[in-house]
């Protein structure tokens, strides 16, 4: 059998892996974008049975726009048939809604959109990826639309107006709704970005960037060791299948 590998999909170029891709350095990876493909007939995801691992991003669009994104169905597909055969998964934002939808929970629009950093509520601190982020200062937020769990779904961490900030189904497949992979470096490539700065403008009102900013670098040297700390046991299960 060929080597397996893990594979990142992203859905807009700069909202990166970061953290994760530095965690899982070393892990054979690759990183593929399926929606900025003119031709979607021609994409053919990789089977997952040749994953080691899967790493789906965030991204602006709803996870149900599969008809304006057909490649959003493709990656749905894949999340489910991962979850179905344990691949380890992790979901960031939009790759936490899709995996949400991949297993029949709804996305549906939020009270508001939620952006800046602040702390997760309620964290299960028995969860050994949200866990450490128990004693985390803050994390990032960036979304509007939210995950509705069913009953019985683990969930994970939330705030005060997102029920739902991390999620997981079954043994090894984790949805969050925030950002651990993002930087200082990340966040400033972040707020290169038009629409981006426009979004957090509205959102936080006059001097939202510089608040961005600071906040990252000061709440930085608190949240990293932790996030690292949920990442590096996703990377323990990666391994396992490598």
């Amino acid at each position: 059998m060929t080597a397996r590998f893990v594979l990142i999909l992203q859905h807009i170029a700069v909202e990166k892996p970061g953290l994760i891709a530095e965690v899982l350095d070393g892990c054979p990876m690759r990183i593929e974008s399926p929606l900025q493909q003119a031709d979607i007939s021609a994409v053919e995801l990789p089977a997952v049975d040749e994953l080691a691992g899967l790493v789906v991003m965030g991204g602006p669009m709803n996870a149900d726009a599969v008809d304006e994104y057909p490649g959003l169905k493709l990656e749905r597909d894949l999340l489910a048939a991962a979850v179905e055969a344990r691949v380890p998964t992790l979901g960031i934002c939009l790759g936490a809604q899709l995996l949400a939808r991949a297993v029949d929970l709804a996305v549906l629009p939020g009270s508001g959109t939620e952006i800046g950093w602040a702390p997760l509520a309620d964290v299960d601190a028995d969860d050994p990826v949200v866990g450490p982020l128990a004693q985390a200062p803050a994390v990032l937020h960036w979304h509007g639309d939210r995950i509705v769990a069913a009953s019985g779904t683990p969930v994970l961490a939330r705030t005060e107006i997102t029920p739902c900030q991390a999620f997981r189904i079954g043994p090894s497949a984790w949805g969050l709704q925030f950002h651990p992979e993002v930087t200082p470096a990340l966040l400033d490539d972040w707020l290169t970005e038009p629409s981006f700065v426009a979004e957090a403008e509205r959102a936080l009102g006059p001097g939202a960037l510089a608040r961005l900013r600071a906040d990252a670098r000061t709440i930085a040297p608190g949240l990293r060791p932790l996030a690292e700390r949920g990442l590096r046991h996703f990377r323990s299960l990666i391994e396992a299948r490598l």
